[in-house]
Parts: C-alpha cells; structure tokens; sequence
C-alpha cells in the first residue's frame, strides 16, 4: 500500500528540514511503524525551504511557500497540493481537520478515485460564530471536508460535535489512536533510584497548568484522599506553567498537599523515562484532548491511569484503572483510592500488556493499515 502524508503546519523557529524531523517524533515514528508493516510510505511536509530526505525507509519532501507556519483553514498552497498530487498514492493521509481547503483542493488535484482520510489532531470543534457569518463559515469548512473519504479520531464520539456542526459529510469516522511513543522503558527501582523517590504509591502528573488539564480539581481531589494515602508522594510535570501560581498557592494553604506534592516543573524528554519508571498512578484532569500523549507514554511504562471520562481517555486506557468525571474532585479522590488500595503491581502489569496489544506503534500501524485497506477495497 503506498500511503501519501500531507502535514500542513510547522514550527516557524526550526531552522532546517533535519531538525524539523528530529523535533517531530510522532510523524517520523509513525511513518516509520507503517513502513515497518509494510507500506510505502511519502511525506509532504510545508516548510520555509525546499528539501528531499530518505529516513527510516520513508521519503519526506519539504515545499515552501508565502503562507504563515500555520496555514489558515481558507488556504491550499498550489505548491504544496501539486507535491502531494506528484506522490502515486493508494490513501492520501492528511493530518488535521482544520484545513478544509487544502482538502478540497487536493481532492481537486488527484481526482474523485484515490481516498482521502483527514485526521482529526485538536481538542475542540473549532468553528464559531453564528447568523450568517457561522452559516457562511459552516458551509465553507463543509465544502472542503466532503472531499474526504473518511475521517479518523481517536475515539470516534469526538466526530459528533462537527456532525452536529453539519460540516461533515457521510463518509466513514474512523477510531484510530492518533498517535504512540517509543520512549524507553525504565526498570522501577533503577527510575526511583535515579529521582530519588522513596514511597508507595507514587502519583504522577504530566500535563501543562491550565484550565482544560484543571491541576487544581486534582490538587482538591489529592486533598480527600491523601489521609487514605498516608506514604504517597505526588510528582507534578509541566511545560506550561500558566496557573502555577495559583497551583503553588493552593498547595501552600494545605499541610497533606504541602508535605506529599512535589513541583517539578518542565522536565527534558530524554530524561521522561524515569518519571514514568517510577511511577504507580498517572493522573489527569483534562476536559478535552485530541488524544492523551502524556496518558500512552505512561501506560507504555505500566502506569495506571486515573483520568477523566472523556472520550479519547476513554478509548486508550479501556479497562485499565479508572475514570473519572472531569470537574469532580470528589469523584477523582474516590478513583485514585480504590485503585491505589488495589494490586498495583496487577494493575500495572495488564497497563503494559494493553499498550503492547493495542497502543504500540506496530498494533496502531496494523490497525491504519486494515482501515486504509478497506477504504481502497471500497
């Protein structure tokens, strides 16, 4: 199967094409899997310079053009649809549903035969306004996203709300986890030892201090079960550090959290490994994700998850650990305790196994390509 990938959006601040690669692990990892499993796989990636690389068995072309690092949701550079067009293609894979336009120019340019799937990467459905303006925007991102011929989510109840938008068509929704790791796995007392971690359980929270991940319901909800978790220690990660004020006040104003929270703060990726390692328990709060990055390299390491019921959550951690509602402090303190006085060492054990089977690269790389399969059979 020969599988085009069109990305459409970049970071403007990565000098060269190589570095953009580097920086782009779950493109280059997962287009490597599919290569692994046996497609032939080609990237189109928009960019501030021309390129050609061969990487890990998979072509990765680089076109530029006048358009900003992120292209608008009204703009198909002629440039970068005519190099995907240029690529023979069995499925033509397009990361983002946010790019109507340059799905239906792309549409335009392969002709009516060759499936296109667009891949759903945000949280929310993000078209607003109302009256004629959102009539009018509505049945521009409507006219462009037909051209697909099926979209993929995570978990496919995120494809309801651009349903109810009207600005999908009929064609097939897709459940594919949008992406895998292949970070290392760190044996748990070498992980402890390096972090200098001595307690049971150890929780661990990975996620930016904003509003969506919502630190403080968790700070509120550790706070409840805390006296039930006399000897656990809390280990909180973060890039963005927008409430971190308002986070390291709210664990000043409590003795449990005070004496159980550790702020860690931004963490090296290279160095992520013994975080997970030494982790029981990964926790969230989130409201809304695309899928749950942090969520697949914990669980890649055995970490139980304890994180809301939202639907991509729900579809990667399936029966491992527990849900949650979001917003519930109550709710959450009651989730981390029963799994906490459960057998962790069970817990973690069916984790690992249930992203072996069904989240590695290899199983999400199989999955894409039976589903492509089946749209190219269709």
């Amino acid at each position: 199967m020969r599988i085009v990938v069109a990305n459409a959006a970049y970071d403007g601040s990565l000098k060269t094409a190589a570095a953009l690669l580097d920086a782009y692990h779950t493109l280059t990892e997962w287009s490597s899997a599919l290569t692994a499993a046996g497609a032939s796989v080609a990237v189109v990636q928009r960019f501030h310079t021309t390129a050609r690389i061969e990487r890990d068995g998979v072509s990765y072309q680089f076109t530029a053009d006048r358009e900003p690092p992120w292209l608008s949701t009204t703009a198909a550079p002629p440039a970068f649809v005519g190099a995907i067009a240029s690529h023979p293609a069995d499925v033509v894979h397009i990361n983002g549903l946010i790019f109507p336009q340059l799905v239906a120019a792309v549409r335009r340019a392969i002709g009516a035969r060759t499936p296109i799937v667009v891949q759903h990467h945000g949280g929310e459905f993000p078209v607003r306004g109302s009256g004629l303006v959102g009539m009018w925007q509505r049945r521009g991102w409507k006219g462009g996203l037909m051209a697909a011929s099926a979209v993929s989510f995570t978990a496919a109840e995120q494809a309801q709300p651009w349903r109810e938008a009207g600005v999908l068509g009929d064609q097939r929704v897709l459940e594919i986890v949008e992406a895998s790791t292949t970070l290392r796995t760190v044996n748990r007392t070498r992980a402890r030892s390096a972090l200098s971690v001595d307690a049971e359980p150890v929780i661990l929270w990975v996620g930016r201090l904003t509003t969506n991940k919502d630190p403080l319901t968790v700070l509120a909800g550790l706070e409840h079960a805390l006296p039930q978790l006399p000897d656990a220690r809390v280990v909180m990660v973060f890039g963005d550090d927008t409430l971190l004020p308002v986070v390291e006040q709210r664990i000043a104003a409590s003795e449990l959290l005070q004496r159980a929270v550790v702020v860690v703060g931004r963490v090296p990726r290279d160095e992520m490994p013994n975080y997970y390692g030494a982790a029981d328990v990964f926790v969230s709060g989130s409201h809304s994700e695309g899928s749950g990055y942090a969520l697949i390299e914990a669980m890649a390491s055995g970490v139980v998850p304890v994180v809301t019921a939202i639907p991509p959550f729900r579809a990667i951690a399936g029966d491992c650990g527990q849900r949650w509602p979001a917003g519930d402090a109550d709710a959450f303190a009651r989730a981390l305790v029963d799994v906490c006085h459960g057998n962790l060492a069970t817990q973690r054990a069916a984790t690992k196994a249930r992203f072996d089977r069904d989240l590695s690269w290899p199983a999400l790389a199989a999955r894409t390509i039976a589903e492509y399969q089946s749209l190219v059979g269709g």
